[in-house]
């Protein structure tokens, strides 16, 4: 019997440590305050065969987006907004879905093609 308590105490402990880092990003944005209006700048770890000028930046809440130059985007956004990189939007036969990730001042986001999922052609 105690052993059975053990192992669905272990079991337990695991189950809420795992839903706690998938909801890191939700839980987060519960427990601060007000965000704070940001330049965010983004630098683009391209690992595709495509250039920088087919990427973009886009801010998940406001819809607004910034191209790359050079490898580097510079977005106006809030402080925890949802950011993702994307193909520019005048690519209308092919999308790219980056993952969605809290913007920070500065970051890093990775475009890699090799993971097919991330295309839709039309």
């Amino acid at each position: 019997m105690d052993a059975a308590k053990v192992v669905v105490g272990v079991l337990g402990t695991v189950f809420s440590g795992l839903m706690a880092y998938n909801f890191r990003y939700e839980i987060g944005d519960l427990l601060t305050l007000e965000p704070l209006p940001i330049v965010a700048e983004i630098q683009l770890d391209n690992r595709c065969e495509y250039n920088d000028s087919v990427f973009v930046v886009r801010d998940m809440k406001t819809d607004k987006f910034a191209p790359f130059y050079g490898g580097n985007a510079v977005l106006q956004t809030v402080e925890r907004n949802r950011v993702r990189l994307e193909f520019n939007p005048k690519y209308k036969d092919v999308e790219f879905f980056g993952t969605e990730m809290p913007v920070h001042q500065k970051m890093v986001l990775i475009a890699d093609c090799r993971n097919s999922r991330k295309f839709v052609l039309y």
